[in-house]
This record gives C-alpha cells, sequence and structure tokens, in this order.
C-alpha cells in the first residue's frame, strides 16, 4: 500500500474529513509522525481553497495520536482577494484534540511574475541523495523508518542533511516537505546531547513554502542546531528538492529527562 492510500480522506461532513492512520507512520514515540499529521492539515486546507497555493504552515502538536481513526474539521478564518486562512484541527477516536495547523494559501494568479536567479547549494554536490539509511535502534520500533527510508547525507555550516522517500502522489509537494522537514529535527539534536538518554519530541513546526512544484521522488531536509538551553533545543530548517529550495522552516525541541 502506498502513502497516498493511507492518505486519502473521506469527507464525512462539511469541512470535516477522515483518515485512517496506521503504525507504518508512527515515529519513535509510539504516535504518528509530526510531519504526517501537519501534511495533513495542508491537505484538508487545500480541499477547502483549491484554486489556492499552500504558502504558510504553522502547527502544534498537543497529544500524541495513536493509529486508528483521525477526524480533521477545518475552519476558514478568512478568505480575502488573495490569501486565505484556514485553522485545521487532528482528533483522535477518543474525540481528543492531537494537533492544530494554520494554514496560509494565496492565488497564484494575484503574484506578479518576478523570480530571482540565487545560487544554487552545494550540498548535493558533495553528498548526493543516497546516503545511510537510519538504523532502527534494538530498544525503540520507529515505524516510519522503513515506509520514508530517511537517509544521513552528511553534516556541515548547514547542519545535517536527512534524505526521505516521497511516496505521495504528484500535486502534493507542501504535505511531502512537512514529512521531510519533521523528520530531520531529530539528529542534529541528538547529536548535541551526545548519548544523554533523554527524549526529544517537537511539539511544534513552523514552514514557509517556497512556491508551486512537482512532487518529486525524495526530497533534502538540512536541518541545523540554533540553540539548546535550559532544555528547549531551537532549530532551523530548509527543504530541497535537488537544487531547488522548496520551503524554510523552524521547530522546537523539548528534551525531557527521566
Amino acid at each position: 500500500m502506498n502513502y497516498r492510500e493511507r492518505l486519502v480522506y473521506l469527507k464525512t461532513a462539511e469541512n470535516e474529513f477522515q483518515f485512517e492512520l496506521d503504525e507504518a507512520l508512527n515515529g519513535g514515540f509510539g504516535g504518528t509522525n509530526g510531519g504526517v499529521l501537519a501534511s495533513l492539515c495542508v491537505n484538508v486546507a487545500r480541499a477547502l481553497a483549491p484554486d489556492r497555493e499552500p504558502v504558510g504552515l504553522d502547527a502544534r502538536f498537543i497529544r500524541s495520536f495513536k493509529p486508528g481513526t483521525a477526524r480533521v474539521t477545518a475552519t476558514l478564518l478568512n478568505a480575502g482577494r488573495t490569501l486565505t486562512t484556514i485553522s485545521v484541527d487532528v482528533i483522535d477516536s477518543a474525540s481528543k484534540l492531537t494537533t492544530r495547523g494554520t494554514v496560509s494559501l494565496v492565488d497564484p494568479q494575484a503574484l506578479a511574475p518576478i523570480d530571482s536567479e540565487l545560487p544554487a547549494s552545494q550540498l548535493f554536490d558533495e553528498h548526493g541523495t543516497e546516503g545511510k539509511v537510519w538504523r532502527e535502534p534494538a530498544s525503540q520500533k520507529i515505524p516510519l523508518i522503513k515506509t520514508f527510508q530517511p537517509r544521513f547525507l552528511g553534516k556541515g555550516d548547514y547542519g545535517i542533511a536527512t534524505a526521505v522517500d516521497v511516496l505521495w502522489d504528484d500535486g502534493a509537494l507542501q504535505e511531502a516537505v512537512c514529512i521531510a522537514a519533521d523528520i530531520s529535527v531529530g539528529p542534529p539534536v541528538a547529536s548535541a546531547l551526545k548519548g544523554k538518554a533523554v527524549a526529544m519530541p517537537n511539539p511544534d513546526l513552523s514552514l514557509r513554502f517556497a512556491g508551486p512544484g512537482q512532487t518529486p521522488p525524495r526530497l533534502v531536509s538540512t536541518c541545523r542546531l540554533e540553540a539548546l538551553n535550559a532544555g528547549l533545543a531551537t532549530t532551523q530548517l530548509k527543504v530541497w528538492d535537488q537544487q531547488r529550495l522548496v520551503a524554510v522552516g523552524v521547530s522546537t525541541t523539548t528534551c525531557l529527562g527521566g
């Protein structure tokens, strides 16, 4: 079963959708990966504003989502001439709110046809996109490793680069970006902790999408640790489709003691 088949939504009511999320989408804490939940927010917002392009996401992961049926509700906050803003809630089978996302979408017809040629990233000249697949720890089951095949590409001033397979049909670039970005948050924090036995959940993810594009077979996310103070880590993200930057973002990681 491919990713798109797992995450196809069923519309159950006005502005309400349903997804079936299985264990293959779980991260290392027994719940659905936050990037997957963020991608649902973008996907449902897109359904409410099909003629507009997602440009921003702010997601808060409020509590863990256990595998099962996700009820996703959307509230149109504003539909302006150029910008639409939609709030999306992901609710579990116990009727508890697990994720809240705010998605901004722009009317592409309102944008001026302006491009700027920026210097290309040298990341892919150095590392390519194959890399080394993450090893699942003997003491911790991480199903998303088998599903998304995250691969370590290298480390530099940009942080740590992680390649992730995109198992989604064309036309869902921003949804795929959410997953690549969220998966890449852990490595630079873990590297800074140098083996300390702490849990490292990230309770948020904020992304700004850098324009439309085709959905590639893989994405690369570079994540750099910007600060680690009093158990709070702040990371900066960039997501790439080869030489093309497709999103930038930030995330918080809470380093929790035993």
